[in-house]
């Protein structure tokens, strides 16, 4: 399934979920963006200091960031000055602080926020680390998992029980 399907389909089942609650617009409303153009994409790629994974790249070329979950996936524009991506970065300081060598993380690998929640305890992490296939590391709040591509991460924040991510990156 292409990035396109699984984001309709992410979409498709957050709004039916919004309309479900009682009352109505009890969990986050999903808001799809307009895509980010390549000029922003290529900006953010340097900012990040890794290639970005495709389907992650694919992503933002479809929406710049998706509102909905209890995390905000982030995009190009949220890197303004005052936009969610300054806790993202608060996060990954956080994050860097608390040994993430504890799971495999080694010190050098570089840490990309793709998602945050609002307050800066959970998020995931663009990764690039040696030797590892994981991209991506959704953690916070007592949890750690790896993913190997973006659809992966989508996919279990739409629902955990859809996959079984490594918790750590240690053999």
């Amino acid at each position: 399934m292409g990035m396109k399907e699984v984001v309709g389909q992410i979409v498709a089942d957050l709004a039916r979920e919004y309309f479900a609650d009682s009352p109505v617009g009890a969990s986050p409303r999903p808001v799809i963006r307009p895509s980010a153009d390549s000029g922003a994409l290529a900006a953010l790629e340097r900012r990040s200091g890794q290639s970005f994974e495709q389907g992650y790249l694919a992503f933002l070329s479809l929406t710049d960031g998706l509102e909905g979950f209890s995390l905000l996936l982030l995009g190009c524009r949220d890197w303004e000055p005052g936009g969610m991506g300054e806790i993202g970065e608060a996060f990954r300081e956080t994050t860097l602080d608390s040994d993430p060598e504890d799971v495999g993380v080694a010190p050098e690998t570089p840490l990309f926020p793709v998602a945050v929640n609002e307050d800066g305890s959970q998020g995931v992490f663009m990764i690039a680390p040696a030797g590892s296939e994981e991209r991506f590391w959704l953690t916070g709040e007592g949890d750690s998992f790896f993913f190997k591509e973006f659809a992966d991460v989508l996919g279990f924040l739409a629902d955990p029980g859809s996959c079984e991510p490594r918790e750590s990156l240690l053999p």
